[in-house]
This record gives C-alpha cells, sequence and structure tokens, in this order.
C-alpha cells in the first residue's frame, strides 16, 4: 500500500509490517463458491469449537499453576511447571490447527566430516535466541522449552522478566520505547537468577516486535553491554516460519482476537522450525574480557546476527521495533475499525 511506503526497507524493497496477504489465483465459479463456503459457514462453526478448547486449556492452566505454587522442592515444582506447561501449550497448538510442527536441528557449515554430533541440551539460564513472527512463537517456545520471557529496553538493551501470557499478548501492544529504570535489569543478572532458581532457559526476542516473517527487523544489541554477558550461559539460535497458501499465521498487526478467531477457521496451521547446532551457535566466553588474552574476541551480536539470518533465510531489514511503534501509531489513525491495545 502506497501509504505505507515510508516503511518498506529500502534496501531491500520489503515492508515487514503489513499482514500477509495471499496471492490471487484464478478459480472455477465451483471453486470459488465452495470455498467462501468454507471460509464464511464452516470456518466460523470450527472456530468457535476451537476457541472453546482454548478456555478450557487457559482454565487447566491457571489450575495447574494453582497446584504447582503448593509445591516446595524447586526441582519437583519447575518438572512439575515444565510437564503440565509444555503438555498444555502443545494441545493448544494442536487445538488451534498446527497437528505436526516440522522442527529440525541443522548445521550451516558446509563441507563439515560426518560423525556423531553432540546432542544439544538446553538448560536453565541458558539463552534461546529467536525471530518473532507471531504469539504462535510463544506457545512453540513453551511446549518445547517452558522458557522465561524477557522484553528488552530499546537503548540499554536491558531486559525485565514477563509472564507467558504477557509474551502472547505483547504482539498486539506497541513495544515501549524504554522500560522503567526500576525494573530493568541486565540479562546476565536474569539468566544467572533463572539458572540458580530452576527457571528455565531464557528467551531474547532480538527484534523487540513481530515482523510479518518476510524478513527480519534489526536486532539490539543484545550482547554489547558487559553486564549482560554471562559466561555461564549457553547461546541457542532458532528460526521460525509459518507456509501459508490462505490466512498466515503470522502476527504483525491489527485485533489480535480476530486474527485467532481466523486462524482457528481454517483446516490446519504450518509452522516450520530450523534449531542451529549447538557447536555452531557463538559462544559468549569467546566475547571481548571473557576469551583467552590470546585469542582474537567475538563480537557475539553480529555473530548472533550472521547465524540467524543464515539459520532462517530470511533477509535483514534496517527498520527496528522503534520504526514499528511509529508504524503501529500511524496504522491505528488510519484503519476503522481497530484500536491499538494498550
Amino acid at each position: 500500500m502506497e501509504k505505507y511506503s515510508k516503511w518498506r526497507d529500502s534496501g531491500t524493497g520489503i515492508q515487514p509490517f503489513l499482514q500477509p496477504v495471499p496471492a490471487r489465483t484464478q478459480q472455477s465459479a465451483l471453486a470459488s463458491v465452495l470455498g467462501s463456503t468454507k471460509h464464511y459457514l464452516v470456518g466460523p462453526v470450527v472456530a468457535a469449537v476451537r476457541l472453546a478448547a482454548l478456555a478450557a486449556t487457559a482454565v487447566a492452566d491457571a489450575a495447574a499453576a494453582a497446584i504447582g505454587s503448593l509445591l516446595i522442592v524447586p526441582s519437583v515444582k519447575r518438572g512439575y511447571s515444565r510437564l503440565t506447561r509444555s503438555l498444555l501449550a502443545r494441545l493448544a497448538l494442536f487445538v488451534v490447527g498446527f497437528y505436526s510442527i516440522d522442527t529440525k536441528t541443522v548445521g550451516l557449515q558446509k563441507g563439515r566430516r560426518g560423525g556423531p554430533k553432540a546432542r544439544s541440551t538446553v538448560k536453565s539460564g541458558d539463552i534461546i535466541v529467536a525471530n518473532h513472527v507471531s504469539y504462535v512463537d510463544v506457545l512453540w517456545l513453551v511446549a518445547k522449552y517452558n522458557p522465561v520471557f524477557v522484553e528488552i529496553d530499546n537503548a540499554s538493551a536491558y531486559a525485565r522478566r514477563i509472564s507467558m501470557w504477557d509474551a502472547l499478548r505483547a504482539p498486539a501492544r506497541q513495544t515501549p520505547a524504554l522500560l522503567k529504570a526500576s525494573e530493568a535489569r541486565p540479562l546476565g543478572a536474569i539468566t544467572a537468577e533463572a539458572r540458580v532458581r530452576s527457571l528455565g532457559p531464557v528467551v531474547v526476542f532480538p527484534e523487540n516486535a513481530t515482523s510479518n516473517g518476510r524478513a527480519l527487523l534489526r536486532l539490539l544489541p543484545v550482547f554489547d553491554q558487559t553486564e549482560n554477558l554471562d559466561e555461564k550461559a549457553q547461546i541457542h539460535i532458532v528460526a521460525l516460519k509459518y507456509p501459508a497458501q490462505s490466512f498466515s499465521p503470522a502476527y504483525s498487526v491489527g485485533n489480535q482476537f480476530v486474527h485467532l478467531f481466523w486462524l482457528c477457521s481454517q483446516v490446519y496451521s504450518s509452522l516450520t522450525v530450523r534449531i542451529l547446532e549447538q557447536d555452531e551457535c557463538p559462544r559468549i566466553s569467546d566475547a571481548a574480557g571473557h576469551c583467552d588474552d590470546d585469542a582474537e574476541p567475538v563480537n557475539v551480536d553480529e555473530a548472533v546476527r550472521d547465524r540467524l539470518l543464515q539459520l532462517s533465510r530470511l533477509r535483514m531489514t534496517k527498520l527496528s521495533a522503534m520504526d514499528k511503534r511509529d508504524f503501529l501509531k500511524f496504522y491505528y489513525q488510519h484503519a476503522k475499525g481497530y484500536r491499538p491495545t494498550i
């Protein structure tokens, strides 16, 4: 759309904020009628059933959390929380239509000799870096890792912990330009706390906002500050994509509940996940101030960016989360029927 051309990346020509729209194809009259029937008659009925099932899943999660709060032993509490949250998150994905998720651990280095590969183990206090396309990302991450989620300050790159529910709703809200000084903490302190208290790995979305999945937003320099570096934390890199021929699960703008309704109305949805092999992920121990004196220090932010670009096979734009704030302000001022969620 011409009125949103200001937010078209000059280097790639990609507009990363508008919702993806399926390509129009030539259809016969019969196919068009069948498609309209499925979309406007069958779809809403399916969506209503699924939304009721999602509500029941949310109630079950609240009940499980209440029971878990009564547990005293940290290791037992963590194991119980991971089991219940992971099962319920996977159930929610199934209810929405993600029956099978294509998940693979892959390497990027070509010509490497074959042989047994070290199994990637994600521990409490580790850092999972992922691109951010939809609230569905959060469900998959909970089903896989039951992690700690954080929100990043756009200036200092410090962070604050948020709940799973806040992480699910975050894509519908404007990313705060700055966090309250009393809430922002170094990422290193958060990962250390997660490790000591067995809270799970810490998920970082360095884009700090959702894109429409066509490209990556400019990443925040999360590992630039020394206080954000926790040498005991391993970095894991994950790329998520949503192949779609009709309605896309990608969510970057608009009413989140309306998006969820139409997502639930289609028969199935697709998600592909690529996890980078652990021995190819950047290491904080190689950063300046942490590596050996005779070793060449690694810029961890640049290494993470390069690996995520290769793993996702997406292009990097110059647009940032702050640009998306401006876009959302303009969008909601001009889009009838939509208002931002505060």
